[in-house]
């Protein structure tokens, strides 16, 4: 799936990897969100590979609730411009640039803060909780 060569460094040869592989990215990020495996493997392959067109390049995917995926490429402005000028049309995917003024820090899915038991199994403290 991630097979290394060292002339794969233009962008029309990372889109043609990445039309074949997107399912199997989607697939792999659908099992994460539901708990079934883990989907570290693929972004870091999908991130190698994306490196190899220019090492600045860094691939973020966020699966909506829809069931689209969005890849957002950072990196040097040239080199993402340059590489999402190729993007292919693929259905439920979007390709994009980061957002200004976004915030890059993220939580890896599987450490994110989950609800504690305590919280969920805590009596109705008032009455705006409860159905009167």
């Amino acid at each position: 799936m991630f097979g290394k060569r060292d002339f794969d460094s233009s962008p029309k040869r990372f889109w043609a990897w990445f039309s074949v592989e997107a399912q199997g990215i989607a697939n792999a990020l659908e099992a994460l969100s539901r708990g079934e495996a883990d989907a570290e493997w693929a972004i870091a392959g999908l991130n190698a590979r994306i490196q190899r067109v220019d090492s600045t390049l860094e691939a973020d995917v966020v699966r909506s609730l829809d069931g689209t995926c969005c890849l957002t490429i950072t990196g040097a402005e040239n080199a993402v411009d340059a590489l999402l000028e190729g993007a292919p049309r693929l259905h439920g995917w979007r390709f994009s640039p980061p957002s200004p003024g976004a915030s890059r820090v993220r939580i890896p899915f599987l450490r994110a803060p989950r609800p504690s038991l305590d919280v969920l199994a805590s009596p109705l403290t008032a009455l705006h909780e409860a159905y009167v």
